[in-house]
């Protein structure tokens, strides 16, 4: 884990997927990794549906292009996301 503190960052952004390594790491029972991945892929889908919802002057002003947002919301829950920028 780096430097950042938990209680702000739950996730660290400086490795790859923070879901599968954290369940990875700690060697939790079987019911508990898959709770956990269950999470990510629901966070996922809500946060792909979110962006979905955003409307493309809202996203130019972010930085993102339209089209890339739209690519990112169509991808299936079970993907890692992609960087927008």
């Amino acid at each position: 884990m780096s430097h950042l503190r938990p209680d702000l960052f739950p996730v660290d952004p400086f490795t790859g997927d923070p879901a599968v390594q954290s369940v990875r790491a700690r060697r939790l029972p079987l019911h508990r990794r898959l709770l956990a991945v269950f999470r990510l892929w629901r966070d996922r889908a809500r946060t792909r549906h979110a962006l979905a919802e955003i409307d493309a002057r809202s996203l130019r002003d972010a930085g993102i292009a339209p089209a890339q947002a739209a690519f990112e919301a169509s991808q299936p829950f079970w993907r890692r996301p992609g960087s927008l920028r």
